[in-house]
């Protein structure tokens, strides 16, 4: 039987980057669900469809999901959303993820989805409410965060590196704002799991992260 390692966090915690990591090192899937709701929103954008309409985007994202679910293809979208990774993660998509993330029929008609890609085999899951409303099951769950500027500072790296002009105060509104919107949207909120390992990441390197956790992993469950 598989194991399941949820990582939960908010924006700029370095979750993407140590879930991937932790996936290589223990060779289990990597699965980022943020990714899901980035596909949805990059396919409104491209539709012009307003993300507030709350209509638009439960039709939207149940589109895509009865698709790859009756297809039973959801490796498939899994492999055309990493093909499409630095469009998801463009400064447009970053404005406007968090209000498609807030509508709760967008968050149940993905649950679905969420659950069929670690039904079989181990995984390392990443997002924002794995370990609470997706797989509350799970094996192992972590939350990571950093303080607000180390957040702030690694995203807008990030972006510079990939040549976007934005500046900081930019990136300090966006970051700001999906917290708000991720701590305090109705349902599913941005919360730490109770049976969750904390890790602060603020003054710690990736590979200081992923070494942390592969001791917790190996030693709760002799792996």
């Amino acid at each position: 039987m598989g194991m399941i390692i949820t990582i939960d966090g908010p924006a700029g915690a370095g979750k993407s980057t140590v879930a991937r990591a932790l996936a290589d090192k223990l060779g289990f899937h990597y699965i980022n669900t943020g990714d899901l709701y980035r596909f949805i929103t990059y396919c409104a954008i491209l539709d012009n469809l307003n993300v507030n309409s709350a209509q638009l985007m439960d039709r939207l994202s149940l589109k895509i999901v009865e698709k790859y679910i009756q297809e039973n293809s959801d490796i498939d979208l899994l492999s055309h959303i990493n093909s499409i990774s630095e469009k998801l993660h463009s400064p447009e998509v970053d404005k406007k993820v968090s209000f498609v993330a807030r509508h709760s029929s967008v968050r149940k008609n993905l649950m679905s989805l969420q659950r069929l890609l670690v039904k079989d085999g181990s995984v390392v899951m990443e997002g924002r409410d794995i370990g609470t409303i997706i797989v509350p099951y799970a094996n192992v769950k972590f939350f990571i965060t950093a303080d607000e500027y180390t957040r702030i500072m690694r995203r807008y790296k990030e972006l510079q590196e990939k040549g976007y002009q934005i500046t900081f105060s930019e990136v300090k509104k966006e970051i700001l704002c999906r917290d708000y919107i991720d701590s305090r949207r109705e349902t599913a909120p941005l919360t730490q799991p109770e049976d969750a390992i904390f890790i602060d990441t603020s003054h710690q390197t990736v590979s200081e992260v992923v070494e942390e956790m592969l001791e917790i992993v190996r030693r709760l469950k002799d792996f």
